[in-house]
Formats: structure tokens, C-alpha cells, sequence
């Protein structure tokens, strides 16, 4: 036991701890792709077939959808023709058809919204036109199911359709509310988040607001929280814990030990409802419209710096399971409206470029961020390993005149292999190992190096 402490313990601090890095980033000029000018990506999501993203972005009057490769760059792009003045909704879902679904609204009548389907070169292949039965009842988010199917949140409902774009029900949110963000949990129920007049409710909560709903649309429970009625507050975005809590980011203005506060709070909420505690996020002007990418216990979430004169970051935030921050982390200039985790264990945000002329916008922007594979260089009386990525097998060299343990790691921190290796090169055999990163530890050496499977 006390060997396994002692391997682990590098892994932990170096996969964990240590604060990424900006990898890359890329600025994709919106004068070369629309007249409109003001732009940001809204949403992003990786394909299933390969380790490529298609990213949703909004213009004034039009949806594009993009998709780039794992350094970002553009594969194709292709705009989802909008006939009346008010833009589409966030997100694009992905089912099994690996063929994209977005919403938008390109139909002959102001009480339609329409569902596109796009194939994996990005061509559109159907735009099926829903008519709402409510006044000015906008699409705007959409989530795909494990049934095989869609969810779509509309300004007053929750619609789903299965696969063949069939209504199957809908269910009416609370009035006065608005829904920004649903997921679908582990139970095969669903989330919603957004804002409320907390008044509808009958009490003097915030106007943070969580509505959970069972598979065929039956409301189980609503709450709205927050610190007061008296401010403006809206829950962005929710992600479920891996303790079957959810985590949901609400945005606050209020005053703070007579200090005005505007930022974002990190609410804990029980799979009944109950608000079980909450976290205030650094600094003044903080907002969250980003996923919250979960981490073990843990949680990484992005969050925009806009206000009281700071110029707006690319920022991500690492909290643990004991609701304390292990890094925080800021990069280049501009706001961030979606993130998702690759399948090496780094981060690709996107959002916008700075814009000092429009607040929260400018031109197109993707970054991906993380750590730097640790695995070429050669020490003297240390150790490398070669080559990185790898499919079949690696090389590790030990310079070292002694055997050493060499064990392999997954980025959840599990044990995959163990072998003992003696001095100069020796050969792993990785092959039947799943496609992704992993941590090679060399006890006696303390070393740790990353090393991606392909």
C-alpha cells in the first residue's frame, strides 16, 4: 500500500494540480465569412467518427456551422439560412446517424422554427419547419437524447421529438420563467436552468431557477434560488456530479458586505431540489454561459471578466470536491460560450475575440488548452520514452544503471499496466490499450510523463 501512495502521488499533483496551458488558438476573421461583422461561437460538440468539432456561431441574422480538426483547423463551414430577423437558438446535437442537428429559423411563417440536419461534410439535408402554438415562442437550446432523439427547449416549453422528428411531447415551463440550459441526467430524467420572477413561486428567493422533468415531460420539481429578489440573477448553465448532485452557475448582481457584487455563483443542488450550498468565483464580473466539464468530484467551469474595466480573458476555473479552487487560469483576450473536454484530457473553448467596440464580441475564436505531452526529451541519468502518439508500442530509455517500476495511468488516475524495465530501451507493448492520455510514472526516478494513445 504504501507503494502505491508513493507512485501515485506525482501522478496526482502533475494531472491535477498543475495549471494548463494555452496550446493553441485560432482566430477565424469574420469579414472573410460574413458581411454581418459581430459574431461569437456559441456551442461546440466532437463528432463521434473522429477527434474533429463542429462549433455553432451566431451573426446578426444568420447561423454558420463550422468544424475544425484537433488543432483548429477550419474543414468546412456552412451557414443555416435564416428568413426572418431573429437568430437561432444555442447548441447542435449529434446522434448516432453521426449527422448534426442544429435550430434556426428558415421558414415561411413567424410562429415556425425549424430543426436542420447536416451530414458529417457539412451539406444540409432536411430543415424540418414546427410550428409553436405560443406567441413569439423562440427555439433556443438543443440537446440530443440516449433514446435517439431531441430535446428542444423553446421560450415557454420543452419539446421532444424522437429520431424520425416527431413530436413525442411537450412540456410547459413555469410562467414567467425563461430556460437557458437543460441536460439529461443519469436517470434518463431532465434539467433545466434558467431565470424567473421569484414571485410566480411565492417566496423571496432569487431568480435563479432549476425545473427537473421525468422521461415524458411530467414536471418532478421546480426551485428558483438565489440571494434575493430585489437583484437581477439567472442560472446560465448545469452539468450533474458524479455524486448525482448537480452543479449549476448563476449569475448575481447584488451587494456584498455593502460592496456591489456582479458574478458568478456556483450553486450544489440534491437530486430532490434542495440547494445543499454554493461558491462564489472570483473576480468582480465574473459570468459562466459555458459547460461545466466535470472532473472526478470536481468541476472545471469558464468564466468571462468583463466588467469594472478589466479586459474580458479566456479564463478557466478547476474547483475540487471540497469546493476549494485548484488553479485559475487566464489567457488571451476574449470571452468564452462553450468548452469541451477532448478525448486526451485537455479543453477546447470558443467563443469570441476581444472587441473593445462591442461588448462580447468580435471575431471568431477557438483555443484549445492543456498540457504539454513530457516525453521526448533525454536526460542525463533520467529517463524518455518515444514515440508520442503511439498506436502499437513505446520505447522507454532509462538511463539510470538500476531496474526500474515503470506504471501506466489513465487520466482518472487508475493503474492500467505496470512492467519492470531494466537499463538503456525497453518496449511496451500498448496496443490493446483504448485510444486517448495516459501518465507514464517511473518510480525510483520520480518521473512522470504524458503520452497520448492513438
Amino acid at each position: 500500500m504504501k507503494k502505491i501512495i508513493f507512485i501515485m502521488f506525482p501522478l496526482l499533483l502533475f494531472s491535477q494540480t498543475t495549471p494548463p496551458v494555452m496550446l493553441w488558438e485560432q482566430i477565424y476573421d469574420v469579414t472573410t465569412i460574413s458581411s454581418n461583422g459581430v459574431s461569437f461561437f456559441n456551442s461546440i460538440i466532437q463528432s463521434h467518427s473522429s477527434n474533429e468539432y463542429v462549433l455553432t456561431s451566431i451573426y446578426n441574422t444568420e447561423n454558420t456551422l463550422f468544424k475544425i480538426d484537433t488543432d483548429g483547423n477550419l474543414i468546412w463551414q456552412q451557414s443555416a439560412p435564416v428568413n426572418i430577423s431573429n437568430i437561432g437558438g444555442k447548441g447542435v446535437a449529434i446522434l448516432s446517424d453521426n449527422l448534426y442537428y442544429t435550430i434556426t429559423e428558415n421558414c415561411p411563417s413567424s410562429v415556425q422554427n425549424s430543426i436542420q440536419q447536416f451530414d458529417n461534410d457539412g451539406n444540409i439535408l432536411g430543415n424540418w419547419c414546427l410550428t409553436n402554438s405560443e406567441n413569439n415562442s423562440n427555439f433556443n437550446y438543443i440537446i440530443s437524447t440516449n433514446d435517439g432523439g431531441l430535446l428542444i427547449s423553446t421560450t415557454t416549453t420543452l419539446k421532444k421529438f424522437n429520431s424520425s422528428k416527431i413530436l413525442e411531447w411537450s412540456a410547459n415551463h413555469t410562467p414567467n420563467s425563461v430556460i437557458s440550459n437543460i441536460i439529461e441526467t443519469s436517470d434518463g430524467h431532465f434539467v433545466a436552468v434558467g431565470s424567473i420572477d421569484p414571485t410566480v413561486l411565492g417566496n423571496t428567493n432569487g431568480g435563479c431557477y432549476m425545473a427537473k422533468y421525468d422521461s415524458l415531460g411530467n414536471m418532478l420539481w421546480q426551485r428558483n434560488f438565489g440571494d434575493s429578489i430585489d437583484v437581477i440573477e439567472s442560472a446560465y448553465t448545469v452539468a450533474e456530479l458524479s455524486n448525482g448532485n448537480f452543479i449549476t452557475a448563476c449569475f448575481s448582481n447584488n451587494l456584498i458586505d455593502d460592496e456591489f457584487f456582479e458574478g458568478t455563483w456556483m450553486y450544489t443542488v440534491n437530486p430532490s431540489g434542495d440547494v445543499l450550498g454554493h461558491k462564489i468565483l472570483p473576480p468582480y464580473g465574473a459570468q459562466s454561459y459555458s459547460n461545466i466539464i466535470i472532473e472526478g468530484r470536481g468541476y472545471v467551469v469558464a468564466i468571462i471578466t468583463a466588467s469594472n474595466g478589466e479586459t474580458s480573458k479566456f479564463r478557466l476555473i478547476k474547483v475540487n470536491e471540497t469546493n476549494e479552487i485548484e488553479w485559475d487560469v487566464s489567457f488571451s483576450d476574449g470571452w468564452i460560450y462553450d468548452l469541451t473536454k477532448t478525448s486526451e484530457g485537455d479543453y477546447i473553448a470558443v467563443g469570441t475575440d476581444y472587441n473593445a467596440s462591442v461588448s462580447g464580441s468580435g471575431n471568431l475564436k477557438a483555443m484549445k488548452i492543456g498540457w504539454e505531452p513530457l516525453s521526448t526529451p533525454s536526460f542525463e541519468n533520467s529517463v524518455s520514452l518515444y514515440p508520442n502518439p503511439a498506436q502499437d508500442y513505446i520505447i522507454v530509455k532509462n538511463n539510470f544503471s538500476e531496474n526500474q517500476t515503470v506504471v501506466i495511468y489513465n487520466v482518472a488516475g487508475q493503474t492500467i499496466m505496470t512492467q519492470e524495465i531494466n537499463q538503456n530501451e525497453n518496449s511496451l507493448d500498448v496496443a490493446k490499450l483504448a485510444s486517448g492520455i495516459y501518465f507514464v510514472h517511473v518510480s525510483e526516478s520520480n518521473t512522470t510523463l504524458k503520452w497520448v494513445k492513438d
